[in-house]
């Protein structure tokens, strides 16, 4: 018993021997990166986001698109690469983030996440907006018309003033109080659609559909997997290519077709 005792406090009492050839993670470098455009006049306002979270705001008032973030990567040369512009031709303006090329990742392989841009996006509420994201978390709130393009991501749409139509490749999708109709087109994640004056119309791949509150119709044109609630419709509900007992709702107005 007391040649054990004597092992485990030994080995208890050993130096720690750290082995500095370990790679550590790999430092991060970032710097600020700003944009703007005077929008006086502009009839569209397009948006090319890139990796790295973007946010896009409607703000009543303002006469000029304003893009902030913070572009972040592994290497300064890297960092250095990352631009910000903000453009305009005729009555379109343009924010657009251009990143390095990273086909060969040379950098530290403990730094798990590569050159990014996050930024903001102020517009006014007034003038229709188009979005293009590569990847990252997409939060649009309080613009007018709206069209999305959004590749991968959580994505979060909410006060829109027009009509919005999304094609999402990936990701859970939020919509709330749309001005308008709503369509989608989406590949995979959950979706959850409410308080919509106008009607929806949804193509999925895969994942749950939530339907709450729409003034208009619901029409689900494509449904791979997942099941589909409708609560609180002022027109028709129609669900075609689905497998009947995922479909559950209520406070459907007009006429209910699940085919």
């Amino acid at each position: 018993m007391n040649t054990v005792l004597f092992l485990v406090v030994s080995a208890l009492a050993a130096p720690v021997i750290i082995d500095e050839a370990t790679p550590s993670r790999a430092r991060a470098y970032d710097e600020p990166r700003t944009a703007r455009v005077d929008a006086r006049g502009a009839s569209r306002i397009v948006i090319v986001g890139r990796a790295g979270w973007l946010r896009v705001n409607g703000k009543a008032g303002t006469t000029e698109v304003v893009a902030e973030g913070t572009a972040r990567a592994p290497r300064t040369d890297l960092l250095q690469d990352i631009k910000l512009t903000g453009t305009r031709e005729g009555n379109v303006v343009r924010i657009e983030v251009e990143m390095p090329k990273v086909e060969h990742r040379n950098w530290d392989s403990s730094w798990d996440s590569g050159p990014s841009l996050d930024l903001t996006v102020t517009v006014p509420n007034t003038i229709p907006v188009e979005i293009e994201d590569s990847s990252g978390d997409l939060r649009v709130m309080g613009t007018a018309a709206l069209d999305v393009d959004d590749n991968s991501g959580g994505l979060e749409i909410r006060d829109v003033g027009g009509p919005l139509r999304v094609r999402d490749g990936s990701g859970e999708l939020q919509i709330e109080n749309v001005r308008g109709d709503v369509t989608i087109d989406d590949g995979s994640g959950e979706i959850d659609v409410r308080d919509v004056t106008g009607s929806v119309t949804l193509r999925d791949g895969s994942g749950s559909i939530t339907a709450r509150t729409v003034g208009g119709s619901v029409h689900v044109e494509r449904d791979g997997s997942g099941g589909i609630r409708v609560v609180d419709v002022g027109g028709d509900l129609i669900v075609e290519h689905s497998r009947k007992r995922g479909v559950s709702y209520s406070g459907v107005k007009g006429r209910v077709r699940v085919e």
